[in-house]
């Protein structure tokens, strides 16, 4: 696997979102996982650390080596189209909280 180079902002933010309570812990292990890659660890290695398989270590790199940070997010997956659009979400929101 080629080297995954991060600046140091990316560290700082990587950091910030890897030590989280809040997050969800998928986002929260993606992070840790760019976060050894990026200091040189080897995929099977985050992986046997993390319980992990090497190819969930190894998409994570590459993805985060295309997209950047935002390659930590899941791609939007096709599915059942929404059944009430925004105005109609707002519009049940402010009746409710009037009443």
């Amino acid at each position: 696997m080629p080297p995954l180079v991060l600046s140091d902002d990316e560290v700082r933010q990587l950091q910030c979102i890897a030590s989280s309570r809040s997050l969800p812990h998928s986002i929260v292990q993606r992070a840790q996982i760019v976060l050894a890659c990026g200091a040189g660890e080897t995929n099977t290695a985050i992986a046997k650390r993390m319980g992990l398989t090497g190819m969930t270590v190894g998409k994570w790199r590459k993805r985060c080596r295309e997209l950047g940070l935002e390659g930590l997010h899941d791609k939007l997956r096709p599915g059942r189209p929404r059944t009430y659009e925004d105005d109609t979400v707002a519009e049940v929101i402010n009746r409710a909280l009037q009443t």
